[in-house]
């Protein structure tokens, strides 16, 4: 049963690697069009649902042709006899009438049948279904995302290959290690990347792993992997040395190579190309920037901040006072606590309407643009919407009337935000040329997912990191009093490591503000001006 499943799974991975070849021919539109399991936990939950039916599928399948090949072992087993090892004793055999009308018979009748019914096609149904979930299946932008947010997930947050291979993120030990091919893929794309010396400790991790199936397919499998590796270190060795082995010549230099001579070709390299980088930069690894740092949660503490009641902005809140813990005074940063409820929460990401209209968020608008996140605007008019904006209003003391539209997104694993500006760069001004209710003077963000690890907000000109609680709200200005931009309002969003982030962000703009909160000459905030 267990080889049959094996085969069966072979076969459709060596028609998928085949078919990933026609995606080079998806034009641009339909390529940033398209739903990408990668960019958001959202995709990846259907991408688990995709992947448990075609398990009942190939599980169904693999059944039908143990049944058959029980069928046939069956009979098999009801022709035991002693084993006619000379002419005498094969004669002796069939001189009996019974032998004789037996074989005879099973020839010319059984065998026949039996080997038509070796040829009729079964599971045809489940072949189908199949093959129609796997149309469906990642594409390889999917996986160069993967193995993009992993090398992120590792670098931002200093990780050691040994720990992640081992299921260890961050000193929290998780029931799920990675196999040797998963090491080797990594192994690879860090090569991709030029980050030599991690490339050779995924590639030792891969070595050491011994979880793989004894079966010769996945050796093949695997010897197909390792040779495409070594492939490309040789290219790349060619390539240093002014050498101009072709491709082809290359793959005939590596066709009878055994998997210790190929081990060998990219360990030594490896190790030569780690060495030389380290000795031109003086350090094995890049020092972290200020992001990384904010990520690991290394920013000094800040004193002199308080937590306090707010029931001022307005009359309401003498009823039901805000939970305001100050993050940074100057520029002026503040966590709301309890926000959004949890029942809020999950009525909006229980709403299809959203869910289904979640698309592609791209953060650029030339070619090096990159997904973050699977996002949706908010626009209609509903009970959920306007509780929302009331309650921002709340919050910031800001008119919201002209622009209630409300931002929500999910991020993938790994998913993450460059350090940007909210305030109108050049870039903004692009994306939003229609835009006529002046710059974002201020952003609020609701986190409504549990994120456990990863994923926070960090402030990195200033030093501030915020994690992203689930329920709370987090408040800040990007502009100095004089309206003029805060470039200190510089934000990013570490990888999130494990959790699903789901945020609804608000931008505030400045002309419907005009009488809340008007111009003055620039001075060190303190605290928000009413």
């Amino acid at each position: 049963m267990h080889n049959i499943l094996v085969f069966i799974f072979l076969l459709i991975l060596v028609e998928q690697n085949l078919s990933t070849s026609s995606e080079k021919d998806e034009n641009l539109v339909s390529f940033h069009n398209k739903d990408y399991y990668s960019s958001s936990v959202l995709g990846l939950v259907n991408l688990l649902k995709l992947e448990q039916e075609f398990m009942e599928n190939f599980t169904i399948y693999a059944n039908v042709l143990q049944d058959k090949v029980d069928n046939l072992n069956i009979y098999l087993d009801n022709l035991k006899r002693p084993n006619h090892t000379t002419h005498k004793e094969r004669e002796k055999f069939v001189s009996n009438p019974l032998n004789a009308f037996g074989l005879i018979r099973r020839l010319n009748q059984d065998w026949p049948k039996l080997q038509n019914y070796t040829r009729e096609p079964l599971g045809l149904l489940q072949l189908n279904a199949m093959e129609e979930i796997l149309n469906k299946a990642p594409v390889s932008f999917d996986m160069n995302e993967t193995l993009k947010a992993m090398h992120r997930i590792e670098t931002t947050y200093d990780l050691q290959a040994k720990d992640i291979a081992k299921g260890l993120l961050q000193s929290k030990q998780f029931n799920y290690k990675l196999n040797v091919r998963d090491c080797l893929a990594l192994a690879h794309h860090n090569f991709d990347v030029g980050d030599f010396s991690r490339s050779l400790l995924w590639f030792g991790e891969a070595s050491d792993i011994n979880t793989e199936p004894s079966q010769d397919i996945f050796s093949k499998l695997l010897s197909l992997e390792l040779k495409a590796f070594a492939t490309s270190i040789i290219k790349r060795s060619n390539f240093m040395s002014n050498q101009t082995t072709i491709h082809k010549s290359i793959n005939n230099q590596l066709q009878d190579a055994k998997t210790k001579d190929l081990e060998h070709i990219v360990k030594s390299k490896l190790s030569q190309w780690a060495t030389e980088s380290m000795n031109a930069s003086g350090n094995s690894r890049t020092a972290p920037n200020a992001m990384n740092i904010g990520c690991q949660g290394l920013f000094p503490k800040r004193t002199n901040l308080v937590c306090r009641y707010n029931f001022t902005t307005n009359s309401f809140l003498k009823l039901a006072p805000l939970k305001v813990e100050e993050i940074s005074r100057d520029p002026y940063i503040i966590m709301i606590h309890g926000a959004i409820s949890v029942k809020e929460i999950e009525k909006m990401r229980g709403n299809l309407e959203y869910i289904k209209q979640m698309g592609n968020g791209w953060t650029e608008t030339d070619d090096s643009k990159e997904i973050v996140a699977r996002i949706h605007w908010i626009r209609e008019q509903s009970p959920f919407i306007d509780r929302i904006n009331q309650r921002i209003a709340d919050i910031t003391g800001f008119k919201l009337e002209e622009f209630p539209a409300l931002q929500l997104a999910n991020f993938g694993v790994g998913g993450y935000f460059r350090a940007h500006h909210d305030y109108y760069t050049e870039r903004l001004k692009e994306v939003d040329a229609n835009n006529t209710l002046g710059d974002r003077i201020a952003s609020l963000i609701f986190y409504a997912g549990d994120v456990s690890q990863g994923g926070q907000t960090v402030f990195p000109d200033i030093k501030v990191a915020v994690e992203p609680q689930k329920g709370n709200a987090l408040f800040w200005l990007n502009d100095f009093d004089d309206s003029s931009p805060d470039p200190r309002s510089l934000h990013s969003v570490c990888p999130v490591i494990v959790g699903s982030r789901w945020t609804i962000t608000k931008w505030i703009h400045h002309d419907p503000q005009v009488f809340v909160k008007p111009c003055s000459p620039r001075f060190q905030k303190k605290g928000l001006k009413k």
